[in-house]
């Protein structure tokens, strides 16, 4: 990330900072505030707006930043879910980071939601799996469709093989 504290101007207004659930996680974690709010957005959201369960916010001290865990409904496994500011800019790097050091449980998570936030509260999820990979070279690729149309072209080849005996065979059969 280039701006591991970007700026954030909480678009809520001073209620949000005094709300309890934020006070209290600050004091358990002293992170940098804008990050808690910026989080704490999100947990409202996702509390309040998506009607997910279990919900709660969290703190990853190998990233110095807070994420939210909760469930999608009662039945489903937990997610992890990590706000961002619309500004910050991520590299491969971080985002390996990422699902390196996001637990829940004790356990590494397979899925993070990315919650991009906006600076008027708007809120984008974009779910992201484990073992992000660069794409393939674009000769890789051209040598895979080839080798695929190949494939195909043989099989076609060989069912119009299979077609042909059979007409041969029905049409001895009918003389």
């Amino acid at each position: 990330m280039t701006d591991k504290n970007p700026t954030y101007s909480s678009s809520s207004d001073k209620s949000l900072k005094k709300h309890a659930l934020l006070q209290d996680f600050l004091l358990q974690y002293p992170c940098w505030q804008e990050a808690a709010e910026r989080a704490f957005v999100v947990y409202q959201d996702l509390t309040e707006v998506q009607n997910w369960w279990t919900t709660q916010l969290c703190f990853s001290e190998e990233l110095d930043r807070p994420f939210i865990s909760g469930r999608t409904s009662r039945h489903t496994k937990p997610q992890a879910v990590l706000p961002l500011l619309s500004e910050e800019q991520l590299t491969m790097e971080d985002i390996h980071t990422f699902f390196k050091h996001i637990t829940i449980d004790m356990q590494p998570v397979t899925e993070i939601t990315m919650a991009v936030l906006e600076l008027d509260s708007t809120l984008v999820y974009y779910k992201m799996s484990s073992g992000i990979c660069a794409p393939d070279a674009p000769e890789v690729v051209t040598q895979r469709r080839n080798e695929k149309n190949e494939r195909m072209n043989r099989k076609r080849r060989h069912i119009a093989a299979c077609v042909r005996k059979a007409m041969n065979k029905m049409n001895k059969e009918g003389t």
